[in-house]
C-alpha cells in the first residue's frame, strides 16, 4: 500500500513538472513572441521548397530542375498529373536538406533566445544566430546521429519483420514510431548542452543522455505529446495516392502544406519545452 502511494506521489510530481514547464513555455511565447521567429523561418523555407518543387516542370525552373527529375524518375514525372505524385518524395529530400542546414541553426538560435527570455532579457535573434553558426558543426553532428538512428528504426524494423498484413505492418510502424520518440528523448538535451553550456559534441551528447535519465518521464511526455499530432499525417501519407484520385491531384499540395504547419508547431513545442525544462533543472544543480 505504501509503495503504491509512493509511486502515485512520484507520478503526480512528474506530471506537475510537465504542466509547470508547459505553463512557462506558453508564458514565454506570450511575453516574447520573437522566440517563435526561428521556427517560422524554417516553415517559410519548407514552403518555398514545396513551391519550387511544384514549379520544377515549368520555365524558368525547368532548365535547372527538370534534367535530374528526368534522369532519376523519367520524363513522365515532368507532366501533369504524374509530377504531383512525385512531389511528396522530392519534398522529403528538400525537408532533410532544409533541416540539416537552416533547421539546425534556427534550433540553436531559438534555444539561445529562450535562455535570454528566461533570464528576463530581450531575445536577440541575430546574436543567437551568430552563436549557433559558430557551433554549427557540433549541432549538425548531433542532428545527424539522431536522424540516422530514427531512419534506421523506420527502415530497419520493416526490413527485419516482413509483415504484409495491414495490422502487423501497422504494429511495426507503431514500434518504429515509439522508438523514434525514445531516441529523440535521449538526444534532445544535447543541443541545449552545446548552446547553453557550450560543451563539445560528445560531451554534450553524454550530458544530454545523463540529463534525460534524470528527467525521463517528463521528457518523454514533452516529446511524445506534440509528436502524436503527426499520427494522422502518417496515416494519410500512406493513402495519399487514393486521396489524390478521389479528390483532385493538387490535394497533395494541401496535405504537404498542412504538414509544414504541423511540423513548425511540433518542433516549436518540443524544442522550447525541453529547453525550458533543461534551464529549470540546471538552476537546481
Amino acid at each position: 500500500m505504501e509503495t503504491r502511494i509512493h509511486i502515485s506521489n512520484v507520478m503526480k510530481e512528474k506530471f506537475k513538472i510537465v504542466l509547470d514547464t508547459w505553463r512557462m513555455t506558453f508564458g514565454l511565447f506570450k511575453q516574447n513572441p520573437a522566440v517563435l521567429i526561428p521556427f517560422l523561418l524554417v516553415g517559410l523555407l519548407d514552403a518555398s521548397i514545396l513551391l519550387l518543387i511544384y514549379l520544377a516542370p515549368r520555365p524558368p525552373l525547368s532548365a535547372l530542375l527538370a534534367p535530374p527529375i528526368m534522369a532519376f524518375w523519367g520524363e513522365r514525372f515532368l507532366h501533369y498529373p504524374f509530377n504531383l505524385l512525385l512531389i511528396p518524395r522530392l519534398f522529403d529530400y528538400g525537408h532533410i536538406f532544409s533541416t540539416a542546414f537552416m533547421g539546425v541553426l534556427m534550433t540553436g538560435a531559438a534555444i539561445g533566445m529562450l535562455k535570454q527570455a528566461g533570464e528576463g532579457l530581450k531575445p536577440k535573434i541575430f546574436f543567437n544566430l551568430v552563436k549557433s553558426l559558430r557551433m554549427y558543426l557540433r549541432l549538425l553532428v548531433i542532428w545527424l546521429i539522431m536522424f540516422g538512428l530514427v531512419t534506421a528504426a523506420f527502415r530497419g524494423l520493416p526490413a527485419v519483420f516482413h509483415f504484409k498484413q495491414g495490422a502487423a505492418s501497422q504494429m511495426v510502424l507503431s514500434a518504429a514510431f515509439l522508438i523514434s520518440i525514445l531516441i529523440e528523448a535521449f538526444f534532445i538535451y544535447a543541443i541545449p548542452a552545446v548552446i547553453i553550456e557550450e560543451k563539445k559534441t560528445w560531451t554534450a551528447i553524454k550530458r544530454g543522455i545523463s540529463f534525460s535519465k534524470s528527467a525521463l518521464l517528463p521528457t518523454l511526455i514533452l516529446v511524445a505529446s506534440p509528436t502524436l499530432i503527426y499520427i494522422p499525417m502518417i496515416i494519410l501519407r500512406g493513402k495519399l495516392p487514393l486521396l489524390m484520385n478521389k479528390l483532385f491531384p493538387e490535394a497533395v499540395l494541401i496535405f504537404l502544406g498542412i504538414g509544414i504547419i504541423i511540423s513548425v508547431i511540433v518542433d516549436c513545442l518540443i524544442t522550447s519545452s525541453t529547453a525550458i525544462l533543461f534551464l529549470n533543472k540546471k538552476k537546481d544543480e
